[in-house]
């Protein structure tokens, strides 16, 4: 009898390990299988904690933390003026906190995953890029499908546009698995396919994930390479991306015609963020001081943004009369928070990123002190989360079910070097 439990112990965990290493390629088929992977995943988790009964994994603050969001939106949606559209997403949030603990547990229980979990990865990603580049040399991807936009690559999602913001997402935990796995890859061809990456993130015309990668290479960049070959690597991603760009008319009016020029030539009030958001941001301000302290409830800026100042509205239409005020969530997900949760939500948020950037200012700080304290893959997964929930960027729905399982990945990927960086 207690050898079946023990089988059974070691069958689930196995099971649970299997699918989180296939998780990246589950996210390429879109937000259903990749979710009931996540939920999957946490209620075996669940499982084995019943009978392990390992309560103090509970006790990790971010999980406390999490928790408490949790309980508060549920809370939230059960006053909502909108109770059927905000209730279910508010209650079904908690497998993403589960999720990210299931993550430390198996993580710390099954060793040979974090090999296993990159080369999966790695294959993925390869998949993604081949395809990718035939796209862009041939007009369509492998299958034969052709995106009706020149100027941008869908690649193995078709018609979703979101090539270059999964590479964007998933090239941190790359990354950072690769300084996890030492000597499994020749490090020059390891260069080379970032490099590639990178390129095909720019070529996707995916102009905020373009923007955030970069980012996330200027983070991490000084903990990897001397001064002299950052300056080196610099200018060699300037001419080349010069290069292309000149080359190709769809990129040039992508990121010279509607991006920097219409940036340059724009009103103070559209420098950050692009014209088209800008009718989204208003409504979520209008949206946020109509409730301030509460907010309308998870994924109700959907309605709410109907209802924005009539004043406002016409103010904007005569600058922009094109102007959208509504949809499904403010591209934005400190704005989203502001308006769908109020301030009691929007801190859950803010407390992470500035937990996360004061992490990254004491390592870089170290650097300069010690550098043989710094571990790379610390750095690197820290830098990724940082950017991935950067305020001052358009983003996508952060109650959707695709951009929480990348987001809380990386998370729990974190919390599992975190862990150990902390023992050390």
């Amino acid at each position: 009898m207690v050898a079946k439990k023990v089988d059974l112990y070691h069958n689930l965990i196995s099971f649970s390990s299997l699918l989180l290493i296939l998780l990246p390629a589950a996210l390429v088929s879109g937000p259903f299988l990749s979710d009931l992977f996540v939920v999957i995943i946490s209620i075996i988790f669940l499982l084995i904690n019943k009978v392990k009964k390992q309560p103090g994994i509970f006790k990790n603050p971010f999980f406390k933390l999490f928790i408490f969001f949790w309980i508060y939106i549920v809370i939230r949606a059960l006053f909502s003026d909108h109770l059927a559209l905000s209730l279910k997403p508010s209650l079904t949030y908690i497998r993403f906190g589960i999720f990210v603990i299931a993550i430390l547990f198996i993580l710390e229980n099954q060793k040979n995953i974090i090999k296993f979990f990159y080369l999966f990865l790695f294959i993925t990603l390869i998949l993604l890029v081949f395809d990718g580049y035939f796209q862009f040399f041939f007009g369509k991807n492998i299958f034969g499908y052709s995106h009706p936009r020149p100027d941008r690559l869908g690649g193995l999602f078709f018609e979703e546009l979101i090539l270059g913001s999964f590479i964007s997402k998933m090239l941190p935990i790359f990354i950072t698995l690769i300084f996890l796995n030492k000597k499994i890859l020749n490090i020059k061809f390891v260069y080379l396919f970032l490099f590639l990456c990178y390129l095909l993130v720019f070529l996707s015309g995916e102009r905020s994930a373009f923007i955030l990668i970069t980012f996330y290479f200027i983070l991490i960049l000084p903990f990897i390479f001397n001064p002299k070959k950052i300056i080196l690597i610099i200018l060699a991603i300037i001419i080349t991306l010069s290069l292309v760009v000149i080359s190709n008319k769809n990129l040039k009016s992508r990121y010279i015609d509607q991006m920097l020029m219409h940036t340059v030539y724009q009103s103070k009030e559209t420098k950050v963020f692009m014209p088209e958001h800008l009718g989204f941001f208003y409504s979520s301000i209008d949206t946020f001081k109509r409730n301030v302290i509460f907010g309308t409830g998870v994924k109700t800026f959907r309605e709410e943004c109907k209802n924005i100042n009539k004043d406002i509205e016409k103010k904007l239409k005569k600058k922009m009369s094109r102007i959208k005020f509504c949809s499904t969530h403010p591209h934005n997900y400190y704005l989203q928070l502001l308006a769908e949760t109020g301030l009691i939500g929007f801190l859950f948020l803010l407390l992470i990123f500035i937990k996360l950037f004061i992490n990254y200012i004491k390592q870089f700080i170290m650097l300069f002190k010690n550098k043989s304290y710094i571990d790379k893959s610390y750095v690197c997964i820290l830098s990724g989360i940082i950017v991935s929930i950067w305020p001052l960027t358009t983003s996508g729905n952060f109650f959707n079910n695709w951009i929480s399982v990348n987001l809380f990945l990386s998370i729990g990927i974190f919390l599992y070097i975190s862990s150990h960086v902390s023992k050390k």
